[in-house]
């Protein structure tokens, strides 16, 4: 059979059945072809074999090692004798650890797969849970710690997010934070430490948690974006063989799944779709979360109450749409100026809440809340008017500040009394802080 050297770019227009991708998979690999960039067409090229080997329309073959060393990846079109090689690099070895091509490792038997989809299962209902309070997410570091026991023998399975922490994250961080940047970067590869006594980098923290054997992998999105990072531990050395790895890689691919469609369903149910901060039902369910984690840790939380100062007159001046970017405006800049795990939530027409999630303290609070009304009224506004022309306008908040558990110690009482402080903020000339302070005691408001 002859041979012809082709690329990616061809592969996707002339060889591989695209017409039988979902319509949205067939819209990506367009969009890779127009835009041109290799490395976009090679990553639509590869995700487009990976499809249609799941649905059939073609076909992978053993493989075969080519005389440079590297491995190859055989794929033969369903009625047709024309065979597709992919020339993949060999795995490398780099201080005891073996890095190698994800889509180099060997096919899984169905039994197994049958196996990790029982123990993964994408329809399970902590998929419809809320994902930010962690339900979802700790479900799914549940799911799959139980699959790396059952199929691997590992002695743990660890999700990391990506960027940022989250309840439920392991406490601990990634077993070594370089190796997970690696991970995370050339996120087509699997690490694999077979010893960590033979690697100079993982010796130490491999001592220290009791793991002999490691294997790190980025969990992926859709369309190839690292969503987050896996982790396998073994307690004894070179545990797991190629056909492990492999399912390895599946268990990141089935948990970007689960990743993608928790994050789908957040956006439909608890963000707001003008200002795309968070919504009413999600404060309800955070601030209960949040309290329940305050009294656990013996600890405090604040609740600042935001409303936008006559706001009205934005409507009557400008036009509802230029209300609108008012809000939008406002609610980036609250969103700007707290931590990742706070929570900004629009709570209807022009008022918004700020949760400030534990541990907090007062004097930590106060000026949190100042440097937010700062920061609203130092954000500068353009609004387009319904003369057409643009306008440049001031916009401020006031704010009324509550904690939990010094003033109340429930979520309708700290709803009601950080209320009670904005309604002595709203009194002229406004644009102040008011933190509630009990009967005979004088409310403390700061004002630019």
């Amino acid at each position: 059979m002859k041979q012809q050297h082709i690329g990616f770019r061809d592969l996707l227009e002339r060889l591989l059945p695209i017409e039988e991708l979902p319509s949205v998979d067939r819209l990506r690999v367009q969009r890779a072809l127009r835009s041109g960039i290799a490395i976009e067409v090679e990553r639509a090229a590869l995700r487009a074999i990976d499809l249609l080997e799941q649905q059939g329309a073609i076909r992978r073959l053993p493989p075969e090692v080519s005389a440079g060393g590297g491995p190859q990846v055989r794929y033969q079109r369903r009625d047709e004798h024309d065979i597709i090689t992919l020339q993949l690099p060999g795995p490398r070895v780099r201080d005891g650890i073996t890095i190698v091509a994800k889509s180099a490792l060997p096919m899984q038997a169905p039994a197994r797969l049958d196996q990790v989809r029982r123990l993964v299962r994408l329809d399970d209902p902590l998929t419809f849970a809320d994902p930010r309070t962690g339900t979802t997410r700790a479900g799914l570091r549940e799911q799959l710690d139980q699959a790396g026991r059952e199929l691997l023998g590992s002695e743990s399975v660890r999700y990391f997010a990506r960027g940022e922490d989250e309840p439920g994250a392991p406490a601990t961080g990634p077993f070594d934070r370089s190796l997970a940047d690696d991970a995370l970067k050339h996120h087509g590869m699997l690490f694999y430490c077979p010893d960590t006594e033979r690697s100079s980098v993982l010796i130490h923290p491999g001592r220290s948690l009791g793991t002999r054997a490691l294997v790190m992998v980025a969990v992926t999105g859709s369309e190839g974006q690292p969503l987050g990072l896996l982790e396998v531990h073994h307690a004894d050395p070179d545990p797991l063989r190629p056909t492990d790895l492999a399912l390895v890689a599946l268990l990141a691919e089935f948990a970007g799944g689960v990743l993608e469609r928790a994050t789908r369903i957040e956006k439909l149910v608890f963000v707001d779709p003008l200002t795309t901060a968070y919504n009413r039902s999600y404060y309800d369910l955070q601030i209960r979360n949040e309290i329940a984690r305050a009294q656990r840790e013996q600890s405090s939380l604040a609740l600042l109450i935001a409303d936008i100062d006559d706001f009205k007159s934005f409507n009557t001046s400008f036009g509802y749409e230029a209300g609108n970017q008012v809000l939008v405006q406002v609610a980036a800049a609250l969103r700007a100026g707290v931590r990742p795990f706070d929570t900004v939530a629009r709570w209807g027409g022009e008022e918004f809440a700020v949760l400030l999630t534990p541990p907090v303290i007062e004097d930590d609070v106060i000026a949190i809340s100042e440097r937010l009304r700062a920061a609203v009224e130092n954000t500068a506004i353009r609004l387009e008017g319904l003369d057409g022309r643009a306008h440049r306008v001031n916009v401020t908040v006031s704010a009324g500040v509550a904690m939990f558990p010094d003033h109340a110690d429930n979520a309708q009482d700290l709803w009601r009394l950080a209320n009670q402080a904005l309604l002595q903020a709203k009194r002229p000339p406004k644009n102040q802080v008011v933190f509630y302070r009990p009967k005979g005691e004088r409310g403390m408001g700061t004002r630019a």
